[in-house]
């Protein structure tokens, strides 16, 4: 569609049609973008995972980061994280479940914001 320059200005919920069906909006939306809201959402969830994770002590923080990469890094196995603090496998698999039980009940604070993050 053209829109000429000429043209007075138009607000951006106008439609661009004479059939009333497609906006300028429509027109001028990236699909390729994740949408503004879901990128507030998912800074929103990052902050409130950050602090729920200053809840948990530091090996237990350790294992979190790691199992799930949350770094950044890579998402290691429970042999790989136990080698690292010279624990068992079994040892870290219950140690990750406490972890976890700890976020949840932290977590459940946020849950009207969380939808269903928690599940």
């Amino acid at each position: 569609m053209f829109i000429p320059l000429l043209q007075k200005e138009r607000s951006i919920d106008d439609f661009v049609d004479s059939s009333g069906e497609c906006r300028l909006s429509s027109l001028l939306t990236d699909a390729n973008t994740e949408s503004q809201v879901d990128e507030l959402y998912t800074k929103e969830i990052a902050g409130l995972v950050r602090s729920a994770l200053t809840d948990l002590d530091d090996r237990e923080r350790h294992i979190i980061r790691n199992r799930f990469g949350l770094l950044g890094g890579a998402e290691l196995t429970l042999e790989e994280i136990g080698r690292t603090l010279n624990l068992s496998r079994e040892r870290v698999r219950q140690l990750e479940r406490e972890a976890k039980l700890k976020l949840r009940q932290v977590l459940q604070q946020h849950e009207a914001y969380l939808k269903f993050s928690l599940a």
